[in-house]
């Protein structure tokens, strides 16, 4: 028994450090209150057991042709009440995390681009439009500077990058999360997609030097619970960047910088109904409101068998009361 159970774990090692499964865990991540305040399309959370299985899409071997999206999942925008998408605003600096999943790396780290759509409204269709696809943002996937707990193989990781400055508020704009992993020397890559809504005021995260937000600790409850009355509360809390101010707000920065919203609501969405959107969550009092968000008829749908699964997953039993992957 003890033979087996080690072996079982020894498996489970190895695989994890051979096979790549990663995705976006959280878009708009607000570092300080450890509260993710946007997610993926089709998010699962990670209360889901076969997170890795449902999420986790690969392109193999450098292809010249396969949809950008993970069809299962991501072919269209079905978010939930519980993981809705992110609101920004133009040239605000966000925060994106991920989990390292055994693939840290100092001397040779992987690298990740952030894509985006330049016309609202409109979605990548097929992965060979990454090769002329606008870049609003690149970081090391994995590294010592960039994850949590760089001795844990599921620590998360993060990464900061800017809200292009020319997106139209009140209109959504598509973007893709692309790690180029190329354990396989032809070529490995992942994607995540995601939408952000871009409005003229959001809620703008406070950020800081790296190393002192890793500090703080890393997410917890957050990839399980969702959006939370005080994650709604914090949404429902925007400025809007003045023009002459430094983009993003970073751990030293005055208020004075940043105009105050009339409103402590998120301005109205030019979003179809079925896509749920951080609403107004206080009463003119300033207590919670009572009414829920709207509801969305999306369900998350089952992987094809085509979608690549990680044999890793397979050996981490998956917590209810912290984030694993």
């Amino acid at each position: 028994m003890r033979f087996a159970l080690a072996s079982a774990l020894v498996f489970c090692m190895t695989a994890t450090s051979v096979l790549a499964h990663s995705w976006v865990d959280c878009v708009k991540y607000d570092p300080n209150n450890q509260l993710c305040l946007g997610y993926a399309r089709g998010y699962p959370g990670r209360q889901n057991a076969k997170t890795n299985d449902i999420y986790t899409y690969l392109f193999d071997g450098s292809p010249k042709t396969q949809p950008m999206c993970n069809v299962a999942q991501q072919s269209v925008m079905n978010y939930t009440d519980q993981f809705p998408m992110a609101t920004v605003q133009p040239g605000e600096v966000i925060y994106t995390t991920w989990e390292q999943n055994g693939h840290l790396n100092d001397a040779n780290p992987t690298n990740i681009q952030i894509l985006y759509y330049p016309t609202a409204g409109q979605n990548f269709a097929d992965v060979s439009e990454r090769n002329t696809a606008p870049v609003a943002g690149e970081m090391k996937f994995a590294t010592s500077q960039n994850c949590y707990n760089p001795q844990d193989p599921n620590t998360a990781c993060m990464g900061s990058w800017t809200v292009p400055k020319d997106l139209v508020p009140g209109q959504t704009y598509h973007f893709v999360w692309f790690w180029y992993f190329n354990a396989n020397p032809a070529g490995q890559w992942y994607s995540t997609c995601f939408d952000l809504n871009v409005e003229s005021a959001s809620h703008v995260v406070q950020g800081g030097a790296m190393a002192d937000l890793l500090a703080i600790g890393e997410p917890n409850l957050s990839y399980i619970n969702g959006f939370t009355d005080q994650v709604r509360m914090e949404v429902a809390n925007v400025t809007t960047l003045s023009e002459n101010s430094p983009v993003g707000h970073s751990a030293n920065s005055s208020s004075s910088m940043y105009s105050s919203s009339a409103s402590s609501t998120v301005p109205t969405s030019s979003y179809p109904a079925s896509i749920p959107m951080p609403t107004d969550y206080t009463t003119n009092s300033g207590a919670p409101a009572t009414t829920a968000v709207t509801s969305v008829e999306a369900a998350m749908t089952t992987p094809s068998a085509s979608l690549v699964t990680s044999s890793a997953s397979k050996c981490r039993p998956r917590p209810t009361t912290a984030m694993s992957s």
